[in-house]
């Protein structure tokens, strides 16, 4: 008997959380906190919209989107994760092609207008037939071997860096005080400065306030201190199996100690010890020397390409505004 779509519903936060903790390939951008987190962020602008697929068989899926309002609510925009980040379904059980078949169909039928950058740990994402907008790949490192053997694969430099930092008396942490957080605030403020117009994002006080309010055991603030002042940090969030090192800063006056390399050092060798199965360095946003730095580090590419789907009523909307405009 062909399956279908038996119900739709939208999904409690507990239910959210729920699948988001039995899925096998789900990250941190999936959670119910991180759509929480821009919400909060965006002032409301981007609001949460979990729904969940019911499948006649008794399979279940849900779609973690978010969107934004346009025109006065006339359009809806949605987005597969906030900032750029892995999206797409997530479910606890083992979805068939034939699942999936009808799921994209459901997408392509009631989220025309989205941006949805596909997740490289769902093994059914080879049957997304959506026009890629971007190709792009994200740097993993495999935890499957014990981290010696990880450490044995970063390049000389990196692991002659690493024990620098150490032997020069860096300290590696997590941050456990307001404190901290605004400690680290001020390294990045420094990191823009340096970055100057480089930069492909910049955040405010606001969205690290947010994560430290959430007290939230899946996100992690590593922090470097030397001579009790801290130095460098690394935000990294965490799911059941994966691990995203999403932020990072370092004062550019400390740069000689080499801190980054230890925060890293120590922030894989836990993952590696709490059983997860990814070390994720998050897309590199186009800068190649970024690039290169996940690489030395025995990092290897995952095709994480990004769809923009935009319908013909988004498109000309534009147009109309600009003739009224004339016009009036």
């Amino acid at each position: 008997m062909p399956i279908s779509i038996n119900k739709i519903q939208s999904a409690s936060p507990e239910e959210w959380d729920r699948f988001w903790l039995q899925c096998d390939y789900s990250t941190y951008f999936h959670s119910k906190e991180w759509a929480e987190i821009w919400k909060t962020y965006t002032f409301n602008r981007i609001q949460p919209d979990p729904q969940i697929i019911f499948f006649s068989d008794g399979k279940k899926a849900l779609l973690p989107f978010s969107y934004t309002k346009q025109y006065h609510g006339i359009l809806k925009n949605y987005i597969s994760s906030p900032g750029g980040t892995f999206g797409g379904w997530i479910s606890g059980d083992i979805l068939s092609k034939d699942h999936i078949r009808i799921l994209l169909n459901y997408i392509k039928r009631k989220h025309k207008n989205i941006i949805w950058r596909i997740n490289p740990y769902n093994d059914t994402v080879g049957y997304i037939d959506f026009k890629i907008s971007k190709n792009d790949e994200t740097y993993v490192l495999s935890l499957s071997n014990d981290f010696e053997s990880i450490f044995k694969n970063w390049t000389k430099g990196h692991k002659s860096a690493a024990k620098k930092a150490k032997r020069e008396g860096v300290i590696v942490t997590t941050a456990a005080t307001l404190e901290h957080w605004k400690s680290y605030y001020h390294v990045y403020e420094d990191s823009l400065r340096r970055w100057g117009e480089k930069v492909s994002s910049k955040y405010t006080w606001d969205i690290f306030e947010k994560m430290y309010q959430l007290n939230s055991r899946y996100i992690k603030l590593w922090i470097a201190e030397y001579n009790k002042e801290i130095i460098s940090g690394a935000l990294c969030f965490y799911a059941k199996k994966h691990v995203v090192y999403w932020h990072g800063a370092s004062l550019e006056k400390y740069f000689y100690l080499r801190s980054v390399n230890l925060i890293l050092y120590e922030a894989i060798k836990d993952a590696c010890d709490k059983r997860y199965r990814w070390f994720d360095f998050n897309p590199s946003g186009g800068h190649e020397g970024v690039k290169s730095f996940k690489k030395s580090f025995g990092g290897q590419p995952l095709q994480s390409d990004v769809i923009i789907n935009i319908s013909w009523i988004n498109s000309l909307l534009p147009q109309l505004k600009r003739c009224i405009k004339k016009v009036f």
